[in-house]
């Protein structure tokens, strides 16, 4: 196998030195050594590839580049790729081809004849790093023991992939098939059509993630216009997509029976009926990483009197003195005994930009939103009463009741929907977002696990005004997170 690649190697090289020498380009050495000792980028893919992240060798090999003269701009610790020759057998070390730091590359003669001969060893895996035997070689089985992140050809840093990418985790362009499953959100891609599915747990715009929320929701994602601009598509394929699906109200969350004991119980309710949800993204043709966005949950059903399970209900006792039944009303005796707040109509519209510090290497991404949100929370009125057969009767109403509040934005930080979200595709992938929406603040974080395919995901939400009778100062929640992708 190693000949193969060796084979190839010397063809492609032998192949551009006679082509240099036809035209005439090699007018000195330096172009003669050059045409030599470099390869052809499209044949890199072919060979073993890996990330160094052990600090100290980070350092050295960066500490090389200066030393032969190459500027700080365009060097990077945290960026340092070893380019190897295929083994023969796992006895045998890596033969290094090319090391590339940031942005600059340096072949094998001039490894050889710049980098120290320890350090080579180490990173090619013939020498020991850790332990007590360090600088020895590997008598048993050349391996590299010190932390690197190897580059297999379906990780989105290699060259095939690292392009423009909005949502790397959950949603990437860049695949045919892509499949994501978490206890905060599901999706999947459907094939090559640009339609996804997403099934979500909690109203994220609204700052309340999980259950805290009271529903969930599923979209299907349509996209409607084509994106011609040749710089952009590969991450931004459509400049409209469109969202449409419904939520519904989700049961657990009380307490008492959860599997999840240990996460803060909820009292905001999805309502009665469901929503229809729809949304739009809509990308500028003149500058396709600028943008506004769209989402509206709007209930399919006026709040009035509906019979429930008092068990799949949260609810909270305020003072019930000026709680009662209209006078008149046939219910006007039957005591009022809690309150139970409903998730009504929500949505928000915002400008987003895109910006990658270096779209030619897009390992560091930001997204910025700000537009104006809208949430709106009514309470109704929990009474029993005997029914046929000595059968309990449970119903909330806000028919004839008075004294229910609803919460919907009064003041101007009620109305502000802003985040921003970082995303870094380095050595190991990692994002975080903060948004400000109904005066909440709410943060994610998302970090590798193991490879490519499992994450850490968590959420946290506080109120940064006074909390309202149906949120929690403060909601926690973990989940893992797999990501498979073709």
């Amino acid at each position: 196998m190693k000949r193969f690649f060796v084979a190839l190697l010397v063809a492609v090289i032998a192949c551009g030195t006679f082509a240099n020498a036809q035209t005439g380009r090699i007018t000195n050495e330096k172009e003669i050594l050059d045409s030599l000792t470099t390869i052809d980028p499209e044949i890199i893919k072919y060979f073993p590839r890996w990330k160094v992240c052990e600090p100290d060798l980070q350092v050295q090999v960066y500490q090389t580049f200066l030393f032969m003269g190459f500027p700080k701009n365009e060097l990077s610790e945290q960026n340092i790729e070893i380019l190897a020759s295929p083994k023969d057998f796992d006895i045998d070390p890596f033969e290094i081809l090319m090391i590339t730091c940031g942005s600059a590359t340096i072949n094998s003669v001039q490894i050889e004849y710049f980098m120290g001969d320890k350090l080579v060893r180490f990173l090619s895996g013939e020498y020991i790093y850790q332990g007590p035997d360090r600088g020895y070689p590997h008598y048993d089985a050349a391996k590299r023991d010190y932390c690197y992140s190897d580059i297999p050809q379906e990780m989105p840093l290699q060259a095939s992939q690292a392009q423009l990418i909005l949502d790397y985790i959950k949603q990437p362009t860049n695949t045919k098939q892509a499949f994501s499953l978490s206890l905060f959100e599901q999706a999947v891609k459907i094939g090559q059509t640009g339609f996804w599915l997403r099934s979500t747990i909690g109203s994220d715009h609204m700052g309340y993630h999980f259950w805290s929320a009271g529903e969930a929701s599923i979209t299907l994602q349509r996209p409607l216009y084509i994106n011609k601009d040749v710089e952009t598509r590969a991450g931004i394929p459509y400049l409209i997509n469109a969202y449409l699906g419904g939520s519904y109200r989700l049961t657990s969350g009380i307490g008492g029976s959860d599997m999840f004991g240990w996460v803060k119980e909820r009292t905001l309710n999805g309502g009665p009926g469901g929503k229809m949800v729809a949304g739009f993204d809509f990308y500028m043709p003149f500058e396709p990483a600028l943008g506004v966005s769209f989402k509206a949950e709007l209930p399919f059903k006026e709040l009035s009197t509906t019979g429930i399970d008092k068990t799949t209900y949260g609810f909270y006792t305020p003072d019930m003195s000026n709680i009662r039944f209209r006078d008149g009303d046939p219910r006007e005796n039957i005591e009022i005994l809690k309150v139970a707040p409903v998730n009504r109509g929500s949505g928000y519209f915002s400008v987003f930009y895109h910006w990658w510090l270096n779209k030619l290497n897009p390992e560091n991404y930001f997204r910025f939103d700000l537009g104006l949100g809208y949430s709106e929370v009514r309470e109704m009125a929990y009474y029993e009463y005997p029914g046929y057969a000595n059968v309990t009767i449970q119903e909330l109403s806000v028919y004839n009741v008075l004294g229910l509040r609803t919460y919907k934005p009064k003041e101007f930080g009620d109305w502000i929907y802003a985040k921003a979200e970082y995303r870094n595709q380095a050595v190991y992938p990692f994002g975080m977002s903060l948004q400000y929406a109904n005066q909440i603040m709410l943060g994610k974080v998302w970090l590798p696990l193991f490879s490519d395919w499992l994450y850490l995901e968590a959420k946290y939400a506080t109120p940064l005004r006074g909390a309202r009778p149906y949120e929690s100062k403060n909601f926690f929640m973990i989940s893992p997170l797999l990501r498979l992708t073709i």
